[in-house]
């Protein structure tokens, strides 16, 4: 809530660098005023309002995408008055109607998105919407400084299954990629059959070299007994 310094007393008025002055005499707003050192005059009431910029932090909200699924966000708000009289008359707590239209502007927000979309653009989440709270708040006479989404959350629900959904991604990847080696080998065996079947004398010199590595093989030629060769 934006701090309020009240002054009905005194003849002389100090008013801040970080403040406002709104001056009301008899029940009438008189003038406003800015910093420096000011007289006040008989029967006169000075309200000093803070303008610093403020951080308004909004509860966590639970909000339905346009598709039905269910977010969490923590948004949050950053304004300051520039129009003293407009944010003491408008509203009898202008700092909590911040934060009412806030919230309804994180709904209308999600409301116009699928769940992609909001996973997908968290920073700019509020972009659509941060306008009109601009001007809505401008209405009570503050400036929205920044207006973004702090944390976008999942219930328990979602998470498990984007989890679940993700190691069945990657699961078939994996399939994916073994099918692909079973094929390449598959076209490999297919072209050392083809090339064997044009060159059978090829089977012939590859078995040979394989009893070879063995320390020995037996050759048998036509009807002589087998030879066995060291």
């Amino acid at each position: 809530m934006t701090t309020i310094r009240l002054v009905d007393t005194g003849l002389r008025v100090t008013v801040k660098p970080w403040e406002l002055a709104v001056v009301d005499r008899e029940g009438v707003i008189a003038r406003t005023v800015g910093p420096g050192r000011h007289r006040r005059r008989r029967r006169e009431t000075w309200r000093m309002l803070d303008t610093r910029a403020r951080w308004l932090p909004l509860a966590t909200q639970d909000v339905l995408t346009s598709d039905g699924m269910q977010v969490r966000l923590t948004p949050v708000v950053r304004y300051r008055v520039v129009e003293p009289v407009a944010w003491l008359t408008q509203a009898d707590i202008p700092a909590d109607a911040v934060y009412v239209l806030a919230q309804l502007a994180v709904r209308e927000a999600v409301a116009g998105r699928t769940l992609d979309e909001v996973l997908a653009s968290r920073a700019d989440v509020l972009a659509g919407v941060r306008e009109r709270l601009t001007v809505a708040v401008a209405a009570l006479g503050a400036e929205v400084l920044d207006f973004d989404v702090r944390d976008v959350t999942l219930s328990a629900e979602l998470r498990h299954a984007f989890a679940e959904t993700a190691l069945a991604r990657e699961q078939g990847r994996a399939k994916l990629e073994r099918a692909r080696a079973d094929a390449a080998a598959l076209r490999s065996l297919a072209n050392v059959a083809q090339v064997l079947e044009a060159h059978p004398s090829l089977l012939q010199l590859r078995t040979l070299e394989a009893a070879a590595a063995g320390g020995h093989f037996i050759v048998r030629v036509g009807d002589a007994g087998p030879v066995v060769v060291e």
